[in-house]
């Protein structure tokens, strides 16, 4: 089975459409750092655990020189948070890395290596044509390539990055593997300053210093939560761009503070019980705000669905709560009780987001939901939950807060079912209330529900393997203890 050959996969990978020549992209990139002695050849699973095959500058040369990826075992896609693989695994053949060029960097807390993200084919002898069905990247490029040739749309995303600091202690967890996590900080969070006097937050300001020298774009620092939180607003970038940053970031604290034996956690909920929780806030704005009502209307009728990527563990869904985001499908101008936060035309925030995701794949599930808005020409008919409700009558509502009234009936196109929807002409009418799901178990069953629309847009069926991954994962999980799931999520994410 001969291996892809480079040059004609590239392109899939990346927003930039046609990538400089894979062998000069990379020489030019040796010359400009000569230390240079390791690369990174990263990936993100459907678990959202970022995995690498590490190698020589020299041997990558020879690989890209013969127009040739990096393999690795069929397992790119097939493992789940604990290691465990997917049952049902076909052990032959090979997935393949595929470098985008334009993602590589040197590693701001490992000076003498760098990475570049991949996407991922997948080949066997059975099906020897390269598949990238699977792969998360290639589903962000797709939609983002789409939205551009369809609607004319181009997208930018920045992310706000909480996180905490957190140490072990000699307490083996439950299964042996690991100690046990609390806090390593308890700072006064909320803007604070308090929380920046801690002795701990010198070595957050290192991690910061080498990013900012990494080209790191960090708009702001502060002080979060409620004690022992800290958040870094990154500047917005494409799509693509942004969650390769965003990963960088990531890696970057977790490995800073690894070297003086702490770790930092962007996990939803690291300690049990505590209100405080860590979300990874999503800004997305969109190119033409004349489309912006349909574009949220797409997202807001399937965002339970979209919980399933956006949540994907049960932990998540501690953070499912009305003080923390929201707990029904909801936005509002300015409004951080709701999942969407309205910033300005054709720019929010998502605040059911948390660190566990892919951010490839929910990206790509969240923009094709818009997308599938724009193309439906869906009405906006959630109110701005800002606005008081009397102020929010439109040609769309018969009552006082965007709804068909108060008996849920329209009196010119018949009555509202139980879902939400007018029976005569297909329209999404919210009668009432629509809440989140409350664990993923409940959010997988309604992405399941979706995935072939949103499928459809994004030209893939990877949400059809990402069902089948969650599940598995979730069966995994539940044989463990909760406090020895925590504490995994804690070191992970």
């Amino acid at each position: 089975m001969e291996p892809p050959h480079l040059g004609q996969y590239m392109p899939l990978f990346t927003s930039q459409g046609v990538q400089q020549d894979s062998g000069s992209a990379f020489h030019d990139f040796l010359i400009q750092h000569p230390t240079l002695r390791f690369i990174r050849l990263q990936w993100q699973d459907h678990s959202g655990i970022l995995r690498s095959r590490m190698v020589v500058p020299k041997q990558l040369l020879r690989m890209t020189a013969a127009q040739k990826p990096i393999h690795a075992p069929p397992i790119a896609f097939h493992c789940v948070a604990d290691n465990t693989l997917v049952s049902g695994l076909d052990p032959t053949g090979n997935h393949f890395l595929v470098p985008d060029w334009s993602s590589i960097r040197m590693l701001p807390a490992c000076p003498q290596t760098a990475m570049v993200m991949c996407g991922v084919l997948a080949s066997t002898p059975a099906q020897p044509i390269p598949n990238h069905d699977l792969c998360p990247r290639r589903a962000l490029a797709s939609i983002v390539g789409r939205a551009k040739e369809d609607f004319a749309l181009d997208f930018l995303v920045g992310f706000e990055v909480e996180f905490e600091l957190m140490q072990r202690t000699s307490d083996l967890g439950d299964d042996g593997d690991g100690h046990a996590l609390v806090p390593a900080t308890n700072g006064l969070g909320r803007y604070a300053v308090d929380g920046l006097r801690h002795p701990q937050f010198n070595l957050i300001e290192s991690a910061i210093h080498q990013l900012l020298d990494a080209g790191v774009d960090i708009q702001a620092v502060q002080t979060e939560g409620r004690r022992g939180q800290y958040e870094l607003s990154l500047a917005p970038r494409t799509p693509l761009e942004a969650v390769d940053e965003l990963i960088l970031v990531h890696d970057t604290l977790k490995t800073t503070m690894a070297r003086h034996g702490l770790v930092a956690t962007m996990s939803p909920k690291p300690v049990a019980g505590r209100r405080q929780a860590t979300g990874q806030h999503t800004h997305i704005s969109i190119s033409r705000p004349e489309v912006q009502d349909q574009f949220l209307a797409g997202i807001l009728h399937r965002l339970p669905a979209l919980c399933a990527v956006c949540l994907p563990y049960d932990l998540s869904y501690e953070r499912v709560q009305p003080y923390l985001g929201g707990d029904q499908v909801a936005w509002g101008s300015h409004n951080r009780e709701v999942p969407v936060r309205k910033i300005r035309p054709g720019h929010w925030e998502i605040r059911c987001v948390d660190a566990t995701a892919n951010m490839y794949l929910m990206l790509a599930a969240t923009l094709a939901a818009g997308l599938l808005g724009v193309s439906y020409q869906m009405p906006l008919l959630w109110p701005d939950t800002a606005i008081p409700q009397t102020l929010c009558r439109d040609d769309h509502s018969n009552g006082t807060n965007g709804t068909n009234g108060t008996n849920g009936t329209n009196g010119t196109n018949g009555t509202n079912g139980t879902n939400g929807t007018n029976g005569t002409n297909g329209i999404h009418h919210p009668s009432k209330a629509v809440a989140l799901p409350k664990d993923l178990s409940s959010a997988l069953g309604l992405l399941e529900k979706e995935a072939g629309e949103l499928g459809g847009m994004i030209d893939s069926s990877i949400l059809d393997h990402f069902l089948r991954i969650k599940r598995f994962e979730l069966e995994c999980l539940a044989r463990k203890s909760e406090a020895d799931v925590r504490r995994l999520l804690a070191e992970l994410f």
